[in-house]
């Protein structure tokens, strides 16, 4: 082997040497790149996190002061219905009494007004039998009416 191919072959591997530790060190460089992007992610998101967590916790503190709120306010309007239902049924009542009353008035009125009419009837009756010469006692027994109450009539008649 001449100096000229070893020469060769020493400058091949010294090549090939230095083409090693390139590469290796490329490798390595790309380790420590990724791996100190990878501490500066988990420290970034480290940093979020500690910003976010008396976020959350202030968060989830008003989260229930509001569920509190809500459960008494569902408190509040169902006891207002409850109070709505009573006064419901107090005023239907009411309704129906007063329903009752003004029923019962014109029922009374009606029949204040036909016993009103029979009398006015019975008392024409009995004067018209008076003027005719029948006596209290035939009037009575025609008109199946009490004696006091035709003799009271035809009393008053003549009294006037």
């Amino acid at each position: 082997m001449n100096l000229h191919t070893m020469s060769t072959f020493f400058l091949f591997g010294l090549g090939t040497a230095c083409l090693a530790l390139a590469l290796s060190e490329l490798i390595h460089t790309r380790r420590t790149r990724r791996r100190l992007e990878a501490e500066s992610v988990r420290a970034a998101h480290t940093q979020v996190l500690s910003l976010l967590e008396p976020v959350l916790a202030e968060a989830k503190s008003v989260a229930d002061t509001f569920d509190g709120h809500v459960a008494e306010k569902r408190l509040l309007v169902t006891e207002l219905n409850e109070n709505l239902e009573k006064r419901i049924a107090s005023l239907k009542l009411l309704l129906n009494r007063a329903d009752a009353l003004m029923n019962r008035q014109h029922t009374n009125a009606a029949e204040e007004e036909n016993a009103e009419q029979r009398i006015s009837e019975s008392r024409q009756k009995i004067l018209h039998l008076a003027t005719q010469g029948f006596s209290v006692d035939q009037i009575s027994e025609r008109l199946t009416l009490p004696k006091g109450e035709v003799a009271l009539v035809v009393g008053l008649q003549r009294g006037r």
